[in-house]
């Protein structure tokens, strides 16, 4: 999901690449403290009331996670576990929110 499909239809329906989980226990924020763009995100996850795990990357293993399975240093940065050991990766805080707003009912 991009920032411009924020100007389309955002059903459950529509093509994204992110997939959809059932539950913000398959979420991981991975950020900084001084990052502005993942204090907007964490600023959305507070006003949905969602209980999202958030992983600091200057600590070393959080870090080597991010770029393990990632493959960029980049934050913030969204970890969606689908399915047990099968992880995808979202960047871009605006896409990062997009899929929190559009799935917030279903994560709570």
């Amino acid at each position: 999901m991009s920032v411009l499909d924020w100007f389309k239809d955002l059903s459950p329906e529509s093509n994204s690449a992110a997939p959809i989980v059932e539950s913000a226990a398959q979420l991981a924020l991975y950020e900084k403290d001084w990052c502005p763009y993942c204090e907007r995100v964490k600023s959305v996850i507070n006003e949905l009331g969602l209980a999202i795990q958030e992983c600091d990357i200057n600590q070393p293993e959080h870090l080597q996670a991010l770029m393990h399975g990632g493959g960029q240093r980049m934050v913030p940065c969204l970890r969606i576990e689908s399915e047990p050991g099968q992880f995808f990766w979202l960047y871009e805080s605006a896409d990062i929110i997009a899929y929190l707003r559009l799935h917030a009912a279903v994560l709570k």
